[in-house]
């Protein structure tokens, strides 16, 4: 899978104090370097201005190099936050597909194959909603209420914007349906 090698928010305070860093951490071993050099040869020309300048006026020159410092730095903010967006956009690409060779497994009855695919799923990212109901559906077919309630459980918790309303209630009608032989319709509780 495509993935950062740090969460984001620490490549991000990396290419905060030192542009350049980031992409450095992300793979960009080149352009960090190019972005890192060409800031710091702005701003120390900047502060070397600043120094010598000995309370006289701004000179365009010294304007010129805050400018182009603050517009490497602002570039290489947005050239960062392009580059991880694409990375998450990858690893959920994969992701996706991972997730429907679990599905085509289901539907052909391997299950053991389709739970390893959703665990795999499940340790890469432990919040997957999609992977969890899944589980639930495999233990459920198996005959396993308790597993298949535990995973729904766990799928209702992670889906805070309720996406997954629909089908967690059809999977939980489902497991009570095969308990008690009829088709109420039952609710979570947490």
């Amino acid at each position: 899978m495509n993935q950062c090698p740090a969460h984001p928010v620490w490549i991000w305070v990396a290419d905060l104090l030192l542009p350049g860093a980031g992409h450095v951490w992300v793979g960009f071993v080149k352009g960090g370097a190019a972005v890192a050099v060409a800031w710091g040869f702005l701003t120390g020309g900047a502060l070397v201005l600043e120094i010598f300048r000995a309370g006289a006026a701004v000179s365009p020159w010294e304007w010129a190099l805050r400018g182009s410092a603050a517009g490497v730095y602002v570039a290489a903010q947005v050239w960062l936050w392009r580059r991880l967006r694409a990375i998450r956009r990858a690893g959920r690409t994969d992701r996706d597909g991972l997730f429907r060779s679990a599905l085509v497994a289901y539907l052909q009855d391997r299950m053991d194959e389709s739970e390893s695919v959703c665990r795999a799923l499940l340790e890469s990212d432990p919040d997957d909603v999609e992977a969890f109901l899944q589980l639930a559906m495999i233990a459920r077919r198996r005959g396993d209420a308790a597993t298949a309630r535990r995973h729904l459980i766990r799928a209702r918790y992670l889906d805070d914007a309720g996406r997954w309303d629909f089908e967690i209630e059809r999977e939980l009608s489902a497991l009570v349906a095969n308990s008690t032989g009829d088709s109420t319709s039952a609710t979570l509780s947490t």
